[in-house]
């Protein structure tokens, strides 16, 4: 099952409402976008506890897996503001085939997602 495509709101001078764009993240295949270097994931975790944020490359440099990227995104209300992050942009090197980039969380319960382009 391939993973839920996200609606990439452009970022601007005019500014955007953050919370309207976001959708709540999807079990086991994750969401993506179409890398094109500057969209990043902004997730946010609503549960009382921490959760992981991974994108898995499939490409391999020399014969050699990539490294996956997680990122832990803290538990709500964590004081520090680490129940939202902003993770990314991509280079090439964590697209999937199709020149995607998949985004997997390890728990979805109350976690919401969005992507966001810079100009």
């Amino acid at each position: 099952m391939a993973a839920t495509a996200l609606t990439v709101v452009e970022l601007g001078r005019g500014g955007v409402s953050v919370d309207e764009t976001l959708t709540a993240a999807t079990v086991t295949v994750g969401e993506s976008f179409v890398n094109d270097g500057k969209t990043f994931f902004y997730v946010v975790n609503g549960a009382g506890a921490p959760i992981n944020f991974t994108v898995t490359p499939v490409q391999t440099i020399d014969g050699q897996a990539i490294a996956a990227k997680v990122v832990v995104v803290a538990a709500t209300g964590d004081g520090d503001g680490l129940d939202t992050q902003l993770i990314g942009p991509y280079t090439k090197t964590f697209e999937q085939t199709d020149g995607t980039i998949v985004g997997i969380c390890s728990s979805v319960t109350t976690v919401t997602i969005g992507a966001f382009r810079l100009p």
